[in-house]
């Protein structure tokens, strides 16, 4: 019955394609102030004698206290880090750690432009559920720039189109935002050698233009452009429309909020990019080019130490054909569910102000496309998951921590109305570090251990499946910076260490030991995506790796990524083999 039914629904969810009206506003607003922005790009990026005003948009535990004084900004050259350089430490890479984002407690207001969400600033944004949020914001549609009223609070060359009045109190306004992202890649032996591409020179890029149009107090529309492309030398793995897509509307919505039973509230309807959930089941996905875009509705609520947030969503179907704004709402895959937050009243340990926050969740996603491994090869079907679960993370004093469980039931149904079999999966996720606030580069050195159920393919086709699934590509700096690894049926332990070594730069550093959870499923490059290896014993590989970010300015920012992979014995005698993974990327971001 199950199998009929799935059927079924993918049939309805695979038969309609519409694009957004929303998306030809977006089109003509940014292209309208395109020429301008480069333009304005290519000037001088600060007004060095600016004063900074304080924001009541920022949280108390961010603000210098009543009888501070900022210091003037001094003129400077043009690496000095005088110039008001914003945290390094809200860079969306290191959305993996939300629990080490701390802003500086005397941050400038003119330099933090997070919403009105209260003790959900922490964290630097992380516990908002819009992704962090500093200077700039994993998703550009979080960053409030309304402070930009008072021309006191404008330092950047570029702020006359981060705030522009289109009525006499300031109400109306729009805000422009933009990036340009190119990744480089070397792979040695790529995803354990099974690429057949060594060595593989890629490279990608992609650029987004947004228009945040606010209307009043309850109503603004969102539209934002991408576009992105991918090459190299002896490259592999462009085979979906992610990779290379020309422009079209990547987001496109309309947000009606307003205050309701002593509650910020509010509706957003489009197509929209996702990020409430935690860093090992999503993170938006880096890459490949372009990231995910979802098409529904979401609807959010935050009282004063607990959110909710409840949402019904269909992901952008990328088609391969590359043909402008030809994106379509796809229903082949769906999900849904709701997410909240309560944030633990405030207290002292250890002499340091501890804030943890506890998290319950419900997502489902429904997969038209899916694969469990096989004895040999795969199994091709559709699948349907319910994930419960619980996360409690934060600090207290100076420990940092994350620790969460969740289990996932739901069914497989083979293709070809092959049989139906129940799942029952698990996952444990766990990270816990000291931060040493005193020693140079304010260092957290911990331990990360994970546990994620794998399934048995030696029992029969109708019998439970044990392999929990996240497919909406959990954070790339959680686990394996590679991507070579899915984080399913997995075992990893490792040390990990995260540091600021000065007030531009950021430095992480870890090392995963990783066995499989059950040596009768098959290691995962993704959790839709087995390889074909059928190694004997558990042990899998050691994959020490490092990030290191700078800040150059406030629009320029530099990095590196490197791996290497160190595979265990009876994977390289099943035909793995071991590599290395090296990674540079450059972002300009107005």
């Amino acid at each position: 019955m199950k199998n009929k039914n799935f059927a079924t629904n993918a049939a309805y969810l695979s038969g309609k394609r519409t694009r957004p009206l929303v998306s030809l506003m977006a089109l003509s607003s940014v292209a309208a102030v395109a020429p301008c922005t480069f333009m304005a790009l290519a000037r001088a990026e600060t007004a060095p004698n600016a004063s900074i005003n304080q924001h009541s948009q920022i949280p108390q535990e961010y603000r210098p206290s009543a009888a501070s004084t900022p210091a003037p900004v001094k003129p400077a050259g043009f690496w000095d880090k005088a110039r008001l350089l914003p945290s390094l430490q809200s860079r969306p890479e290191n959305y993996a750690q939300p629990q080490t984002l701390n802003l500086p407690l005397n941050e400038p207001a003119a330099l933090v432009h997070q919403g009105p969400w209260g003790i959900f600033n922490s964290n630097a944004g992380a516990a908002s559920g819009w992704g962090t949020v500093g200077y700039y914001a994993v998703e550009r549609w979080a960053e409030d720039w309304s402070n930009l009223r008072d021309k006191k609070n404008r330092i950047d060359i570029m702020d006359p189109l981060k705030y522009i009045p289109l009525n006499d109190s300031g109400s109306i306004y729009l805000t422009f935002s933009g990036n340009f992202r190119q990744h480089n890649f070397y792979d040695q032996r790529a995803g354990f050698g099974q690429t057949k591409k060594d060595p593989a020179y890629r490279q990608n890029m992609r650029w987004n233009l947004g228009a945040d149009l606010h209307l009043g107090e309850h109503v603004r529309l969102y539209g934002e452009l991408m576009s992105g492309q991918a090459g190299g030398i002896n490259y592999y793995g462009y085979n979906n429309g992610r990779w290379r897509s020309n422009l079209d509307a990547q987001q496109a919505f309309v947000e009606i909020k307003g205050h309701l039973l002593n509650a910020k509230m509010g509706v957003m309807i489009g197509r929209m990019a996702f990020l409430d959930a935690p860093p090992y089941f999503t993170a938006g996905s880096v890459y490949p080019t372009i990231p995910y875009s979802w098409n529904g509705v979401r609807a959010y609520s935050f009282w004063k130490n607990f959110r909710v947030d409840v949402f019904d969503l269909t992901l952008t179907n990328w088609p391969l054909e590359n043909v402008p704004f030809h994106d379509q709402v796809g229903y082949k895959t769906r999900l849904f569910g709701a997410y909240t937050s309560y944030a633990v009243p405030s207290f002292t340990f250890l002499g340091k102000k501890s804030q943890i926050f506890v998290d319950t969740y419900y997502l489902g996603f429904l997969l038209a496309s899916a694969q469990i491994a096989k004895q040999t090869g795969s199994i091709s079907g559709s699948t349907h998951r319910d994930t419960p679960g619980m996360r409690v993370w934060g600090n207290a004093g100076p420990i940092e921590f994350s620790a969460g469980g969740s289990w996932q039931g739901g069914y497989f149904n083979a293709a070809d109305h092959g049989p139906s079999r129940p799942v029952s999966a698990y996952s444990f996720n766990a990270q816990l570090s000291w931060r040493f606030a005193k020693w140079w580069g304010r260092p957290a050195i911990g331990i990360q251990a994970d546990d994620v159920s794998g399934g048995n393919y030696n029992k029969s086709q109708t019998s439970s499946w044990g392999s929990y699934m996240s497919p909406f590509v959990p954070s790339a700096y959680y686990l394996d910076m590679s991507t070579y690894l899915g984080n399913q049926n997995l075992i990893d332990v490792g040390p990990i260490l995260t540091m600021a070594p000065t007030s531009n730069t950021t430095l992480l550093m870890k090392v995963p030991v990783v066995w499989r959870n059950s040596t009768n499923d098959a290691i995962y490059s993704n959790p839709t995506a087995p390889y074909g290896l059928r190694p004997h014993g558990g042990y899998t590989a050691t994959l020490p790796q490092a990030s290191f970010a700078w800040r150059a300015t406030r629009h320029i920012t530099l990095s590196i990524d490197g791996e290497y992979i160190f595979a265990g014995k009876a994977l390289i005698s099943a035909g793995a083999s071991s590599g290395a993974y090296v990674q540079s990327n450059l972002d300009l971001t107005f």
